[in-house]
């Protein structure tokens, strides 16, 4: 199961030269997250599997609306807004991937209610559901778009903490996710020259 869910991540991102490995890099963010705040084995296998394919539902949406440089007009915004509804129909045909299509169709519902496509609030979105959500919005914000360059890893880490106090985001998913990123970094600096394996979180 994982090595076909990361496979559909991966061809998923072909869909955008912007978002190629977005879907292992969100994943791999979103399960260190996951050990990180304490989570069993189950619940981060969890995490990793929805975070793989949370964007399946975008091969439902035009190119030309992903890749638009300018504002998106009423109709273009409320069809990018329909992917993660998709993403659920689309994975809620496959057999015993319930809860995983659940947890990757929540990664833009917010804590507040503001979130997408369904409204959800805090009461509604469990700790995988807040980790993924928050390891999008780190991950994305390290990748360009048509609209905007690439941010840095300190301007991703306040873009967290801004739609933290917007009530958006989980304040420890938030803090748990960069926490994740340097620590794999760190392995990989480290890695190149000692050629140790990568730990175990």
């Amino acid at each position: 199961m994982d090595e076909l869910l990361v496979a559909i991540g991966d061809f998923v991102d072909l869909k955008c030269p912007f978002t190629l490995g977005h879907s292992r890099a969100t994943a791999q963010l979103a399960a260190d997250a996951a050990v990180a705040v304490g989570l069993d084995a189950e619940t981060v296998a969890l995490t990793r599997r929805a975070a793989h394919i949370h964007d399946i539902g975008r091969i439902g949406v035009s190119n030309q609306i992903w890749s638009k440089p300018s504002g998106l007009t009423t109709a273009e915004y409320e069809r990018m807004r329909m992917h993660p509804y998709l993403t659920e129909r689309i994975l809620n045909q496959v057999p015993g991937l319930k809860q995983v299509a659940s947890v990757a169709a929540n990664h833009h519902e917010c804590l507040n209610g503001s979130g997408y496509p369904r409204g959800l609030s805090a009461r509604q979105l469990t700790m995988p559901d807040r980790l993924v959500a928050a390891a999008v919005c780190y991950q994305s914000a390290h990748e360009p778009r048509p609209y905007r360059e690439a941010m840095s890893p300190e301007s991703a880490a306040r873009r967290l903490r801004a739609r933290v106090r917007e009530g958006e985001l989980d304040a420890v998913a938030a803090d748990a996710v960069p926490l994740a990123r340097r620590r794999c970094f760190g392995w990989w600096r480290r890695g190149r020259a000692t050629r140790r394996s990568p730990p175990n979180w």
